[in-house]
């Protein structure tokens, strides 16, 4: 006899999300501690984004949800990260969190999310549901390259304290103002995040030249395979040789790590140091993006297409209609006498240019920009001038 569908909803109490935290702590090696720890010190955690399948009244799967606003450029999009995932080892290939994932898609709609973001160690089951991958760029530096590199003196390096979150948060959202595919931190992430498992893991650092603190970097734990990532490092700008002393003295804290990875903006003083140092650059597929909500997207970030088109020395005094496809929603950009639409609708009478773009370049185009490595495509130009090459990252802190 076949087994009835799942109960699909998000969890009603604390009971039951003190069951997920069970399935968790049995699921993961970091044990029930690591998740309970960062959603109850999470000021911003809402129990809608605790989501669960129940049969018979067993709790068979958990996914969760990690809202968080992100940066292109000067607007903000809503994205819906996907963490958590796990399912009880009795009801593993019966389609539960498959099932999961098409009603959050519906539910993020529901919600306006804009998009959604996962890191998956098995892509092709994510792609069953409608995520796809969008590779991005990890530096790897063997350690002895840094240790042996120069370092400025006019830096002190000094542990962090609690007392310098305001300060580092204000470092934070200087340098990375405008800046594509950041996470936009609340006022209480300062605060949570100290009690968070990752950051507790992790070694904060902080240089301070003539009594002012002027960057910040912090760096995980070794793993297993004797790498240590740099989570994220900032710093003020004409403050940029604070990087190295900063770098330095962050890699000493991980006398056991072999290696450093890092996810780097191309702006970024490090990377080209990195670069110089032998850094080999790798391209990570574990990012897997989902389009929510294709035209509201687009019109969230008119003003950015508007200001980009009108410093287009080609196209800015050029009217521009494009019909944009992605999977299978569409938006109509209209550019007339330097203002911008983006519209649900065609209007009548009007001849589009016709773009087609996967889910996967259209977000590689969004968080990236267009550059030379991307080959030439039909409309190149024009989608060169809509998405021009951006100074991205996402701290690998910020993963869920």
């Amino acid at each position: 006899m076949a087994e009835h569908q799942p109960e699909i909803r998000s969890i009603a109490n604390r009971t039951e999300l003190e069951s997920v935290y069970d399935i968790l702590g049995d699921a993961f090696p970091v044990g029930k501690d690591f998740f309970q720890n960062r959603l109850d010190h999470d000021s911003t955690y809402d129990r809608s984004t605790t989501w669960i399948a129940k049969q018979q009244e067993a709790i068979t799967c958990t996914i969760q949800i990690f809202p968080f606003m992100s940066r292109v450029e000067d607007a903000e999009v809503k994205v819906g990260g996907i963490g958590s995932v796990a399912t009880v080892p009795k009801y593993r290939g019966q389609g539960h969190c498959q099932l999961m994932l098409r009603h959050l898609t519906e539910w993020m709609e529901q919600q306006e999310y804009d998009l959604s973001l996962l890191f998956a160690v098995i892509n092709p089951f994510y792609e069953k549901a409608g995520w796809s991958t969008v590779p991005e760029i990890l530096y790897e530096l063997n350690v002895g390259s840094i240790l042996n590199s120069s370092r400025n003196s006019e830096y002190a390096i000094l542990p962090f304290e609690s007392s310098y979150s305001e300060i580092i948060s204000n470092i934070y959202e200087r340098f990375n103002d405008k800046r594509t595919y950041t996470v936009i931190r609340p006022s209480t992430h300062w605060q949570d995040r100290l009690h968070w498992p990752r950051w507790n893991s992790s070694t904060c650092l902080v240089a301070v030249r003539n009594g002012v603190t002027v960057a910040y970097g912090h760096i995980s734990e070794t793993g297993e395979d004797g790498a240590a990532y740099l989570e994220e490092l900032c710093y003020l700008k004409g403050e940029e040789d604070a990087a190295i002393p900063l770098l330095c003295a962050l890699v000493e804290q991980r006398p056991d790590a072999a290696r450093v990875l890092a996810y780097l903006p191309d702006d970024h003083v490090l990377t080209e140091g990195f670069l110089s140092w032998g850094a080999v650059k790798k391209r990570t597929t574990d990012a897997m993006w989902k389009v929510i909500r294709f035209q509201p997207l687009l019109a969230k970030l008119a003003p950015v297409f508007q200001t980009r088109l009108q410093e287009n020395s080609e196209y800015a005094n050029k009217p521009l209609q494009i019909g944009l496809k992605c999977a299978s929603q569409r938006a109509y950009l209209h550019y007339i006498d330097g203002g911008i639409a983006i519209e649900s609708d065609p209007r009548h009478g009007i001849e589009y240019l016709s773009i087609t773009l996967t889910e996967r370049d259209f977000v590689s185009l969004l968080i990236q920009g267009y550059d030379a490595s991307i080959p030439e495509v039909p409309h190149s130009d024009v989608l060169r001038a809509l998405f021009p090459k951006q100074d991205s990252v996402f701290y690998n802190i910020d993963r869920f």
